[in-house]
């Protein structure tokens, strides 16, 4: 199983990622536990190497 972790400005947000979904303005993040985070940005990186998903706001 691949989790990614999330950093918004280079800045780690939460981790384990199961969902990331863009929904109008805004990107939503769901974790392996159901935890749900709405950003705002634009998603400019996703490394499966290094299970990384990068946003700039």
């Amino acid at each position: 199983m691949c989790n990614f972790s999330l950093y918004v400005n280079d800045k780690f947000i939460m981790e384990d990622i199961m969902l990331v979904e863009k929904k109008d303005n805004k990107i939503i993040a769901v974790d392996l536990f159901g935890e749900v985070k709405e950003l705002s940005g634009e998603i400019i990186k996703i490394d499966l190497n290094e299970n990384k998903i990068v946003i700039k706001n």
